[in-house]
């Protein structure tokens, strides 16, 4: 895991290069030192809090959250504790292992930012600070990891509230406390002519952080190391024959669709602000074209990977496929029954998603006609994404063991949902010609559903001063209406291919 993360933390020297390429295109004959200025403020307002709070944050919560929950499931935890260790030692281990990773992305984000920096005889001393103060929000991500270790009970219950610690932390991001992880990557470097640091929020985050780790662990010596329990909804029964009783089963007693759903209502909250800060600047106008932008659920993705990533992996690998297989059931009713659960999970966090930025913009004055109108459109093609995202996620299941596709699916979920939407229209904003018309082109051949969500929206608002346009400019994009269909099916194929021909004794 920690090669991975060092492999992963050389992300900063491509962001080094879009840097380059987009500053020298904009201003061809600008000095080396401002150049230098310029991509250090950028690495360390942009790519680097983007690049923390998106990936590294949720990778070290998800991954020592499932790693203890999957330790705990398996009675590995019971087992070690029946020897000479206590519980404060076991504990310490954890610690240990969560700042070992920390300091693995730490040194790696450094040290290639750095190098790709030095290549083009840029000045390095301020991003080297910069970013290893930067980091120091991993800290605060691993205290809030040791608060919430004694309740995860099994892998899967680790991997919820790892994304609900998540989902959290973007939430409380928006209030002034720089002690929180993803506020302080706002608040603990000031860029001017130099890079200055704020001691203060430093201070401040690793107080919190080793108060977090301290409860945490009495929390952990006084829990009773009993196994975990399923959800069980009263006075429910289903029978396990055939599809109609595997999908409703897996959907009303998932824990995956509970987590989902709730942390889709979450996630609705974090973009009410938006909504107001618009209709604030720039009136009805701005509200509406601000209610289009939320609707792409950018930070969506990172809960929909990572719950289809476990869907096929973890049951298979606790035993719930073999199980079920053994009663009047063939593997399809399973895959399409796990399938469907999803995708009726998806539906309703959607629906519950869509409902509350649509009502808080009734709320705040926009018309009610047109509201409704962007509301089902844009919801619609949101759920065309997030059913993509849920289809990608089920083929690294069927491909890769429980550990490993939850961290390809972290890191895709970074990728296409942030990197890639910021370099294709970084590379649109550099070509001749219509920006929209750029943008539509490199997009295409690109499988980012937010990527082309933000296409079908540049479409139809592509100024936020104005009305949004007719919703038929959606049509004159077809492909990129299709690159939201088309991917779906392809991923889906080939995870049923793999599950159908797989090995269920892993």
């Amino acid at each position: 895991m920690k090669v991975k993360l060092a492999i992963i933390s050389l992300f900063p020297a491509l962001a080094v290069e879009i840097d380059v390429f987009r500053f020298t295109t904009h201003y061809p004959d600008i000095p080396t030192e401002e150049l230098a200025h310029l991509v250090t403020a950028d690495l360390l307002a942009k790519w680097l809090p983007g690049f923390l709070k998106f990936l590294l944050v949720p990778l070290i919560l998800i991954l020592l959250l499932s790693r203890f929950g999957s330790d705990f499931e398996r009675g590995n935890v019971v087992l070690l504790l029946s020897k000479p260790l206590t519980r404060r030692r076991y504990f310490l281990g954890w610690v240990l292992e969560g700042l070992k990773l920390a300091l693995v992305s730490a040194l790696g984000m450094a040290l290639s930012g750095a190098l790709a920096m030095l290549a083009h005889g840029f000045e390095v001393k301020d991003y080297l600070i910069g970013s290893l103060a930067l980091s120091l929000s991993l800290v605060g991500a691993l205290g809030i990891a040791l608060l919430l270790i004694p309740l995860a009970t099994s892998r899967d219950s680790g991997v919820f509230f790892g994304l609900g610690a998540f989902v959290a932390l973007l939430l409380l991001g928006k209030f002034d406390y720089s002690f929180i992880p993803t506020a302080y990557l706002e608040r603990a470097v000031s860029i001017g002519e130099g890079v200055s640091i704020s001691h203060e929020a430093i201070g401040q985050l690793l107080a919190l952080s080793v108060g977090l780790s301290l409860v945490g662990m009495e929390a952990f010596r006084r829990r009773e190391l009993r196994g975990s329990e399923s959800i069980a909804v009263p006075g429910f029964s289903f029978s396990l024959r055939g599809l109609y009783g595997v999908f409703l089963g897996l959907s009303l007693q998932s824990k995956r669709f509970i987590a989902f759903v709730a942390l889709a209502v979450l996630t609705a909250f974090l973009n009410l602000d938006t909504l107001g800060d618009y209709y604030a600047s720039r009136g009805v106008p701005g509200l509406l074209n601000a209610l289009i932008s939320t609707l792409g659920g950018v930070f969506l993705p990172f809960v929909v990977l990572p719950l289809g990533a476990v869907s096929i992996s973890s049951a298979v690998e606790n035993g719930t496929v073999r199980v079920l297989l053994s009663k009047p059931l063939r593997r399809r009713d399973f895959f399409l029954g796990t399938l469907l659960s999803d995708i009726f999970a998806v539906f309703i966090g959607t629906t519950l998603y869509l409902a509350i930025l649509v009502a808080y913009a009734l709320h705040l004055g926009a018309p009610l006609n047109k509201t409704l109108e962007l509301g089902l459109v844009f919801g619609f093609l949101l759920f065309l994404s997030l059913v993509q995202y849920l289809a990608l996620g089920h083929l690294l299941s069927a491909f890769m063991r429980d550990r490993k596709a939850l961290f390809i699916s972290l890191v895709l979920a970074f990728l296409l949902g942030f990197a890639v939407p910021i370099a294709i229209i970084a590379a649109s904003n550099s070509a001749e010609g219509s920006f929209v018309d750029a943008l539509a082109k490199n997009s295409l051949p690109v499988p980012s559903p937010f990527l082309h969500y933000i296409v079908l929206e540049t479409a139809v608002s592509p100024k936020k001063r104005l009305p949004p346009k007719s919703l038929s400019e959606i049509l004159s994009y077809p492909g990129n209406l299709a690159m939201l269909v088309i991917p779906t099916v392809v991923y889906l194929a080939i995870s049923w291919l793999r599950f159908k021909r797989a090995d269920l004794r892993w």
